[in-house]
């Protein structure tokens, strides 16, 4: 079971039906096995070996997946770097790999030149779209079609994905052929894909959640719509003009298509599943929003998973999801991470690692086939990151009676304030249903009087008031968990796929407090 082998089956199988559409371009499965083949063979001329590391710095496009495929059939490693990466990111990870290749896109190309003489260990620099380095399209024009006699385990780690660098610099999370594989399969369990479905996806495939899904649909064999980026007005219109009848948005693009005006005419006759909506915040008035639509006979299906768990280890079924929507049952299972994946375990333990009480807090610790290998080059941060077998996420979480888990945050965002524990989640998720605000982070800060206090940090576009914010606390969290400051901005810090950083906020927040002398 290798990734390299997911393309070649399928032009065995089904070599003149369209894997790809990209623009204009609409490649076949023999046709993509082919540039793969030429992809590896001309790596292989450059010296790659397996267990080599070639990193890429590429856009959406076609050879972003020639790339992808053809990089694990030379059995060497491979590392996506976001596009908009500086010349500071791109020099940790291409030294932290000791990467022999780099290749780039037409939009990293001028800081990649910037640094070259930084990347000590590399020994060539392709360049697609541009001549700026070795040009990709003669190397590949060079290269042989034929697929290259290279031997493979599927143990072997075929990717490096760093996490999204949130809490510091990245650490590289090691995936394996055989373990990746097995999460796309479950994925495929838990929402069947037909072969009648095509596939769209907006999102950076170098993301990480986007290379996933392209995984998951060249697994089913499925072509894969490809846009250069997350775009609503194009996303509908992809929709509707190609057929689209799965696609996928995590929350903050979620909540970017529920709210976007041409929503409610969309065609979305084609569109059966729409699957990754949320993961830790209420989608309900948003999922209300698409069923809306008139044209919308599809459903839902939500998972959780990150980076070290190398895909998702809890679902939330279409079905599950429609009885959810239905229900006024407390707590909402819609604001729920689903239930633990087949061949996974998740569990809620204490600090002795004993499981706790159905209902209360714990620390989420997960065991399955897709766990990482390890941190790249970090022994100690491996070592810390599993106990008796289990991956140590850090997020809190509570299983119910039928094994519904709730996210609560990360242990370390936790705010203790008079000795009692608060879970930012759980405020997030309750004043995050008013309509008036479009994001919210809730944080800790010191405090004399409680050691931390609550702060809720907010994103308003129809002008909420601190008191609007403050009435809806009073009404649905006890007196300790109510924010003692509300405080608006224009927007609040983020990475590359939406999420919010929240390590950012304490100086911001300390700033503003500052201003106004509290």
């Amino acid at each position: 079971m290798l990734i390299g082998d997911l393309v070649t089956n399928n032009a065995r199988r089904i070599p003149d039906s369209t894997a790809l559409v990209f623009e204009d371009q609409r490649p076949s499965w023999r046709r993509l096995d082919e540039r793969s083949n030429r992809v590896a063979n001309a790596l292989i001329k450059l010296g790659i070996r397996p267990g080599d590391r070639v990193t890429y710095i590429v856009a959406n496009s076609i050879e972003l997946v020639e790339l992808y495929f053809g990089i694990a059939k030379t059995g060497a490693i491979s590392a996506g770097i976001l596009p908009r990466s500086v010349g500071r990111e791109i020099d940790y990870i291409v030294n932290d790999l000791a990467a022999k290749v780099l290749v780039v896109g037409p939009e990293a190309a001028p800081v990649v030149g910037e640094i070259q003489g930084q990347l000590r260990s590399v020994e060539a620099i392709v360049s697609i779209g541009s001549d700026a380095f070795l040009p990709y399209e003669k190397l590949l024009a060079q290269a042989s079609a034929e697929a290259p006699n290279v031997p493979i385990d599927s143990d072997d780690v075929f990717a490096v994905k760093y996490t999204t660098g949130t809490t510091g610099f990245p650490k590289g999370c090691m995936r394996t052929h055989r373990g990746y594989l097995t999460n796309v399969l479950v994925y495929l369990a838990k929402v069947p894909h037909l072969a009648t479905d095509i596939a769209g996806i907006g999102m950076p495939l170098s993301a990480g959640l986007g290379i996933h899904m392209l995984t998951t649909h060249v697994t089913a064999g499925i072509p894969t719509v490809l846009r250069p980026k997350f775009d609503v007005a194009d996303l509908l219109d992809t929709i509707a003009r190609e057929r689209v009848s799965i696609s996928f948005a995590l929350l903050s693009l979620f909540d970017q298509f529920v709210e976007h005006p041409a929503l409610a005419d969309a065609d979305l006759t084609s569109l059966r599943i729409l699957t990754g909506t949320s993961a830790t915040g209420d989608s309900r008035p948003g999922m209300l929003r698409i069923k809306a639509n008139p044209t919308f006979k599809g459903g839902f299906a939500n998972s959780y998973g990150s980076t070290e768990t190398g895909g998702y280890v809890t679902y939330m079924t279409p079905s599950e999801t429609d009885t959810a929507l239905l229900s006024a049952a407390k707590p909402d299972r819609m604001s729920s991470l689903g239930t633990e994946a087949p061949m996974f375990r998740v569990s809620a333990v204490d600090e002795d690692m004993r499981e706790v009480p159905v209902g209360e807090f714990g620390e989420m610790v997960v065991r399955g086939p897709s766990i990482t290998k390890g941190y790249w080059n970090r022994p100690d941060d491996t070592a810390k990151a599993f106990r008796d077998g289990w991956l140590v996420t850090g997020d809190l979480i509570r299983k119910d009676k039928d094994g519904f888990i709730w996210l609560s945050g990360r242990k370390r965002d936790m705010i203790k304030t008079g000795g009692v524990n608060v879970y930012p989640a759980e405020i997030e998720a309750v004043l995050g249903e008013h309509p008036k605000i479009d994001q919210i982070a809730v944080i800790g800060m010191p405090d004399k009087r409680w050691g931390e206090k609550v702060v809720a940090c907010v994103v308003s576009r129809s002008g909420c008031t601190e008191a609007e914010v403050m009435d809806l606390a009073t009404n649905n969290l006890a007196g300790f968990k109510k924010p003692k400051n509300v405080l608006f901005f224009e927007s609040l810090p983020s990475n590359e796929v939406g999420k919010i950083v929240k390590k950012d906020l304490p100086a911001l927040v300390a700033e503003r407090l500052a201003q106004t002398g509290e």
